[in-house]
């Protein structure tokens, strides 16, 4: 038995087994008060993070009212100002815990240091000056003398939950902020999650206009901000190489196409180096994953789209996904999905190109491209009944049936919109020409449909090139056609003409008669819109002799269909609504009778159209709500516009004065969306999808 007899003069440890240490105060002595914390980051520029410090305040607050200890866990990409974070907290509420402040570096980012070796800085900041040697007797002298103290400890870097696990305080009146760019789920629901994310941009541009004196550096700054990913760090450090520039626009257009290597301090690429160390941190697997979801041709992806370029099955590459989350190398996006940090993709793909050969990044494209496409082709024939010339769609099975099937196709292909663009790129740039083609012919009704006529310009000249490179006649007679479309939907007839001769033409040459059929039509669509609606009719009217006399017998009743549309809407223009209205229903029938519901839409408006005209108030206004409903079932903003101003027309004619007010405002709201210019090009527009 240990005792201890007389006055001790300072601290003594009295040991009756290494895991019950006591440290003694005698003569009045006070135990010491440690604070290991460094300058405030106040003033060295820290900024933004204002909700984050708050809500470690309100938990603080509700800990002390539970009688319980906070431990919470900051976490987060590297360089996102996790240990910034952490430190401005702990200055800010140091003097809540009269027993002091505990500061270690693990180094989960570089060399992890052990609890050992914490600790054998711990213990002698808590006055025991003689500090055991092994590891378990360390934890037990550091947790009985913080048995009864309130300590703010703070653990910077956690690589593993293990490290930081051995260092909590035993005090219910303490706290503990630890940083980590991995997720640490090991203490269940006692833990605090705290995940920081890069600042809005608001934040972000304080942070760079700090920097610079330039009146009119704004939109450069956006531009910096953006490329920068908003990254604090990335942030911190560009606004540095802001300061002392003559312009601020030109150093911003040279620096963002490879600022991840630009972003340095006295020679040294710190934002890199992080990067680099996460990285290495990782198992030879996860950093092959890391590396090829760095090709994905898009911001973001679903792990149908993962699994593809991973060459995994879909369950494996959801764990996969869910490693490199909680690594804080992706984050989590809408619906399942994930995305890298801007940085932190290109890093990825830099690595690709440093470490895996050639042929196996050419590969992982390769299947990505035939992922989208079959993704893409899944959807097309949800959307539209049209004939396709690709023998792929024998085999494709509709992504989704029922009553909600289009718009679930059309989420679908919003969600991979930007992607699906790339895509097309990608392909091309592999050589794999037919799919480009076939690609373009596929996205076409998704794109028209939805007044994305600026994807099927970025597009539709790979397709073209495409065809020609594939020597397939028929693809390209089809690739100029769609080429032309675009054209004419932004209103530039001439150029569109151009497409659809070069078309009719090449049609023509090879006896293609969908080909020459569909050049006529899109001239009669053009006379329409220049208000020529006897040239436009005399087309339309050829292109019906074609149909009758050069197709297959099963060939005809879909472009039977789009007769009876454009030529009851041209005839509505001319003022021969009664002409129009039994073309047009019978169009209507035929459209919904597929399924289809973008044709049903512009069919809708022209009936309600028509039936203003010949005086039918009644009749127009119950054709004007079904279209307002399929035109936004579609997502069709122009048409809409024009559904709201008939329907503003049938309301002035029912003395409806507020109703008419409503309509229009309502119109111009989304017309003012679209940009004058775009509005006029897409209103009217009634081309085949």
């Amino acid at each position: 038995m240990n005792s201890n007899t007389g006055d001790v003069q300072g601290g003594l440890v009295q040991a009756g087994r290494v895991d019950q240490l006591l440290l003694q105060f005698g003569g009045g002595a006070r135990p010491p008060r440690p604070d290991m914390l460094p300058l405030d980051p106040a003033f060295i520029g820290f900024a933004n993070r204002t909700a984050e410090l708050d809500a470690l305040d309100r938990h603080l607050d509700e800990a002390d009212e539970a009688g319980r200890p906070l431990i919470a866990v900051l976490s987060g990409m590297p360089g996102v100002g996790k240990t910034m974070t952490a430190l401005r907290w702990a200055h800010r509420v140091k003097d809540r815990f009269p027993d002091g402040v505990l500061v270690g570096e693990i180094g989960g980012s570089d060399r992890p240091r052990t609890p050992a070796e914490v600790l054998g800085t711990f213990l002698p900041q808590l006055g025991l000056a003689d500090v055991p040697a092994g590891e378990q007797e360390r934890v037990a002298a550091f947790r009985n003398l913080t048995t009864s103290r309130r300590m703010l400890v703070v653990l910077d870097d956690a690589a593993t939950s293990a490290q930081v696990l051995a260092l909590l305080p035993s005090s219910a009146a303490s706290a503990v902020l630890v940083t980590s760019r991995r997720e640490l789920p090991f203490l269940g629901g006692g833990v605090v999650p705290l995940p920081l994310a890069p600042f809005e941009e608001d934040a972000a541009l304080r942070l760079l206009s700090a920097a610079v004196s330039e009146p009119d550096a704004e939109p450069a700054l956006r531009k910096l901000s953006a490329a920068c990913g908003r990254l604090p760090m990335a942030l911190q450090i560009a606004a540095a190489g802001l300061r002392g520039r003559s312009s601020i626009s030109s150093y911003v257009d040279r620096v963002v196409a490879d600022l991840l290597d630009r972003l340095e301090v006295d020679g040294e690429r710190l934002l890199r180096a992080q990067f680099e160390s996460a990285y290495r941190d990782l198992p030879d697997e996860l950093r092959r994953a890391y590396r090829l979801l760095g090709l994905h041709p898009g911001a973001e992806f679903s792990p149908a789209a993962a699994a593809a370029l991973l060459d995994q099955p879909e369950p494996v590459a959801e764990e996969t996904l869910l490693a490199l989350t909680r690594a804080n190398l992706l984050m989590p996006a809408k619906s399942g999905r994930h995305r890298f940090h801007a940085l932190l993709r290109q890093h990825a793909r830099a690595k690709a190109l440093e470490e895996d050969p050639a042929a196996h990044r050419e590969d992982a494209l390769r299947r990505i491209v035939r992922h989208y496409h079959d993704f893409v082709m899944a959807r097309d024939v949800v959307l539209s009944k049209r004939r396709r010339l690709s023998d792929r769609y024998a085999d494709v099975v509709p992504a989704h049936r029922g009553e909600d099937a289009h718009a679930r196709a059309l989420a679908d292909l919003d969600a991979e919109r930007a992607t699906l663009t790339e895509v097309v790129r990608v392909a091309a740039e592999a050589g794999m020409h037919d799919r480009v083609w076939q690609l373009c012919e596929s996205l076409f009704p998704y794109h028209v449909d939805r007044d994305h006529y600026e994807d099927v310009l970025a597009v539709q000249p790979l397709g073209v090139a495409a065809a020609e490179r594939a020597g397939d006649d028929r693809a390209l007679v089809r690739m100029h056609s769609q080429h032309g479309s675009a054209y004419f939907i932004a209103h530039e007839y001439d150029t569109a003409q151009e497409h659809f001769e070069r078309s009719a033409a090449l049609a023509d040459r090879i006896g293609d008669a969908l080909g020459r059929q569909s050049a006529v039509e899109w001239s009669g669509l053009i006379h329409e819109r220049r208000g020529e609606f006897d040239a436009a009719l005399e087309c339309f009217e050829k292109s019906r002799e074609i149909v009758e006399t050069r197709f297959e017998p099963d060939r005809r009743e879909r472009p039977r269909g789009l007769y009876r549309m454009h030529s009851g809407r041209v005839l509505t223009a001319a003022g021969r609504g009664d002409e129009a209205i039994p073309r047009l229903r019978e169009a209507f029938d035929f459209f919904v009778g597929l399924g289809e519901r973008a044709n049903p839409a512009k069919i809708a408006l022209s009936l309600a159209q028509a039936h203003l005209q010949v005086g039918d108030v009644p009749e127009a206004a119950g054709w004007a709500q079904r279209a307002l409903g399929l035109c936004r079932e579609v997502r069709s903003a122009a048409d809409t516009a024009a559904v709201l101003e008939v329907l503003a027309e049938i309301a002035t004619r029912q003395g409806d004065a507020d109703g008419a007010a409503r309509h229009r405002r309502e119109a111009g709201e989304i017309l003012a969306l679209l940009g004058d210019d775009r509005a006029r090009a897409l209103l009217g527009r009634h081309a085949d999808s």
